[in-house]
């Protein structure tokens, strides 16, 4: 549902008008309607859309004994999945909809949030099996490094809309990853 992705995506939902939908998919309102019981059933498929991918950027990691660079490379993917994919844009418009659209922004956090740091804890879990990090809690080693880079790029973005990663993004993603490694490289 393409159509719905851009008109939401440049709308948010509040303003995304379904016979704006239809136009931009041509096709009438009433096929849309006929797909979609509402305006509200379309954005939760349109936000679960967008959420498929969002973890599988972490399903492989890399054979390389380079821990910094593994990590380096992770990180990126990250960012890109919230910049180039869209994860950034959606968020800000599931949570100015948490009181219209409760359940939407649930699965939104079930998917974006918790699935995606249940794949990046694999991945974590899969470095220590290499034994190339410490053994520790995975899942609160990803909270510690995911939590470095949203403070420095992903809150930012939530609230300024034209927000664009700087120009020294690399310098920043290696110096969380050097204080993580500096706890829990092997």
């Amino acid at each position: 549902m393409l159509a719905g992705r851009e008109n939401f995506l440049r709308n948010g939902f509040s303003r995304a008008a379904v016979a704006d939908i239809a136009r931009e998919a041509d096709v009438s309102t009433a096929t849309l309607y006929k797909h979609f019981s509402s305006k509200e059933e379309l954005f939760a498929v349109v936000v679960r859309e967008i959420c498929a991918d969002l973890g599988g950027e972490f399903a492989t990691v890399s054979d390389s004994d380079d821990l910094r660079q593994v990590m380096h490379d992770m990180a990126r993917r990250y960012l890109k999945s919230q910049f180039e994919m869209g994860a950034n844009a959606l968020l800000r418009i599931v949570i100015a909809e948490v009181p219209t659209a409760p359940q939407v922004a649930a699965d939104m956090h079930e998917i974006i949030i918790k699935q995606r740091a249940a794949h990046l804890v694999r991945t974590f879990e899969q470095l220590i099996e290499r034994k190339l990090l410490k053994p520790h809690d995975a899942e609160t080693g990803v909270q510690m490094i995911a939590g470095m880079i949203k403070e420095v790029f992903i809150w930012p973005a939530l609230f300024d809309a034209d927000f664009v990663l700087p120009d020294n993004t690399d310098e920043i993603l290696y110096e969380a990853i050097d204080m993580y490694l500096d706890r829990y490289a092997a």
